[in-house]
């Protein structure tokens, strides 16, 4: 059974039951040439009516649709909603639970798990390769800030953070925001603390030098992987956004997550490839 919620603001006091199940019946006729009462079984379940001002009335409502009996669900939703959009009894509708709409959410999530955790891999390895110690601080040379929810005191004190991290076998990569990883490039300005640090841990100046230099990714074919994604993960990062907050994304966002998500894929399967062919 697909489930789908609404509440909707009628202009007027009428049949509610009856004015939504013409709604129902009407987005059947627009999609079906013969259909039965099997297939039109949808169940109506109106949950409550709230009189407002001005004769208007929130009416809270659920439909379901057997999904053995109606191939085309989705056209049956999107009919119903564009009804409801333009019924001269309703001034306005709101579609909340859907079961259609999370079957589509939860295959985008799918893919984009696999995908950030392959990511992961990948600049895991580059800052591994980069810094080759202090494994839970990344981000020294970066400007950004990993997000550490609710405890805010980890983006300070690098001992407290690598318990943290090394428990849950995780690093700073596992808690930046997704556009963040288009910013892995990225220096933050130096301070006058970050010169007496550099200062402190150089022995003569060409060490000063090297060090106030060389800071963050510097391998060429590390930088080329970075900057190659970045309009990858913007694109994906829209679709992204609409998973973690239950929204519908639109049709043009989809088509180029497809395209984004086929070409990242693929540039980070060439990268952890060239890994194992070049040790």
């Amino acid at each position: 059974m697909v489930s789908v919620s609404y509440q909707a603001i009628f202009n007027e006091k009428c049949d509610f039951a009856e004015e939504l199940s013409s709604i129902v019946s009407d987005s059947f006729d627009d999609n079906y040439i013969f259909y039965d009462e099997v297939m039109l079984g949808s169940t109506l379940v109106i949950k409550y009516i709230k009189e407002l001002g001005d004769n208007k009335f929130t009416v809270g409502f659920n439909l379901g649709f057997d999904e053995e009996s109606i191939w085309n669900i989705g056209q049956i939703i999107d009919s119903i909603c564009e009804k409801l959009n333009y019924n001269d009894k309703i001034a306005v509708a709101f579609k909340f639970n859907d079961s259609t709409q999370f079957t589509l959410l939860s295959g985008l999530y799918d893919e984009l798990y696999h995908i950030e955790m392959k990511l992961r891999e990948a600049i895991s390895f580059i800052f591994i390769d980069t810094y080759q110690d202090n494994f839970y601080d990344f981000l020294r040379d970066i400007d950004l800030t990993p997000q550490f929810e609710r405890k805010p005191n980890l983006r300070k004190d690098e001992e407290e953070r690598k318990v943290y991290l090394k428990k849950r076998l995780e690093n700073e990569f596992f808690h930046i925001l997704f556009p963040q990883y288009c910013k892995l490039t990225q220096l933050k300005p130096l301070k006058h603390s970050d010169l007496l640090f550099i200062a402190e841990i150089s022995n003569n100046f060409d060490e000063f030098k090297s060090n106030l230099v060389n800071r963050g990714v510097r391998k060429e074919d590390y930088l080329d992987f970075l900057n190659s994604i970045k309009e990858d993960m913007e694109s994906l990062d829209a679709v992204r956004n609409c998973v973690a907050h239950n929204r519908t994304p639109i049709d043009e966002e989809l088509d180029n997550y497809e395209k984004s998500k086929e070409e990242l894929n693929q540039k980070i399967d060439d990268f952890l490839i060239s890994l194992s062919s070049s040790s």
